[in-house]
């Protein structure tokens, strides 16, 4: 019996040292003179103040002063830039342009088109920004029959552009992120009261490619990061009535984005048994058309990208336009 008390105690201490030792959910933050540094998703909108003012209201998105690197030569009377939440006030950000186009089709956008295909963000209170969303011009996608006890779902901007919002993931795994799961779960499925701050936070951005080891690979090499968590193999009843699409499986991996500490925004790097219609976006198309990536040598960044497959399309000052194997848009700039 007295070993037994004292292996427990010895475990609480442990516990207890672990709590004490490693970071809180909030201190997710930037590395500072980081030589690849993820920076940007770049959107096209018809309304861009509309889009704005959505995620403004719904994900706590602060304006942000304007960046001529991520405008693809529009005048910056016409760009919005929003800080996305998180990060200590130092998050990536989205950059809004207007399109042009008048045969806007964004409603036909799908979970399963190829290219960047959604974003997302957690929440402590999945079910209260369920009903944010809805009240500021979204919608939701996912089919579950009781929506206000899921962990997850997919959602669409009143643009069309496809999101997806979940409780918080403990990563890095310590007593306080699993802490936090824990709680942001139990309370969303008994339908208990959510915490008193909802903590959103921007995770990811989708890539859906027609291979998505090949990708990865692609995207490890260039950015110099290895791929975190578990291989993603999803199929059955969550992942349809999470996307909307029945019959649908999914394959990938998430892998880290630069200039972040530790469970940091990710690519999501997903493969579909099968793809809508859609393929990646140009630059004029309407939607989420590019990210943008800051560094210290464009020289030696744009060299890197093209040997590993890439394609440059324009290089103007100290920004470089560039696509993927698979005709993602890639915008590289040199710090200031």
């Amino acid at each position: 019996m007295k070993k037994y008390l004292i292996a427990l105690l010895s475990l609480f201490l442990l516990i207890t040292l672990w709590w004490f030792l490693t970071p809180s959910p909030h201190e997710y933050k930037t590395i500072p003179n980081s030589d690849f540094s993820f920076e940007t998703v770049i959107f096209r909108s018809p309304d861009p103040k509309r889009l704005s003012n959505f995620y403004t209201n719904v994900f706590q998105a602060k304006e942000a002063e304007k960046e001529p690197n991520w405008a693809l030569g529009e005048p910056l009377s016409s760009v919005i830039t929003l800080r996305t939440p998180g990060y200590q006030g130092k998050g990536p950000i989205f950059t809004i342009l207007k399109t042009e186009k008048t045969d806007l089709e964004t409603s036909a956008a799908a979970a399963n088109d190829l290219g960047y295909a959604h974003i997302c963000f957690e929440t402590d209170n999945v079910p209260g920004l369920i009903q944010t969303i809805q009240k500021n011009g979204g919608r939701i996608d996912s089919r579950f029959e009781d929506l206000q006890k899921v962990p997850a779902i997919y959602g669409r901007d009143p643009d069309g552009n496809i999101f997806e919002i979940h409780i918080p993931f403990p990563t890095p795994l310590s007593p306080s992120t699993i802490f936090r799961s824990l709680n942001s779960l139990i309370r969303t499925y008994f339908k208990l009261d959510p915490p008193a701050v909802d903590k959103i936070r921007f995770l990811h951005v989708n890539i859906n490619s027609k291979d998505w080891s090949k990708a990865l690979s692609f995207y490890s090499n260039v950015l110099e990061t290895n791929a975190t968590g578990f291989e993603r193999d999803y199929k059955g009843d969550f992942i349809e009535n999470l996307t909307g699409i029945k019959g649908i499986e999914i394959k990938g991996r998430h892998l880290p984005l630069p200039g972040y500490d530790e469970g940091g925004p990710t690519f999501e790097i997903f493969t579909y048994n099968r793809f809508s219609k859609r393929g990646p976006l140009d630059k004029s198309d309407t939607g989420k058309i590019a990210v943008g990536f800051r560094v210290f040598d464009l020289r030696s960044s744009v060299n890197k990208i093209l040997q590993e497959g890439g394609i440059l399309l324009e290089e103007k000052g100290n920004t470089a336009i560039l696509k993927d194997p698979e005709g993602n848009l890639l915008l590289i700039s040199s710090k200031k």
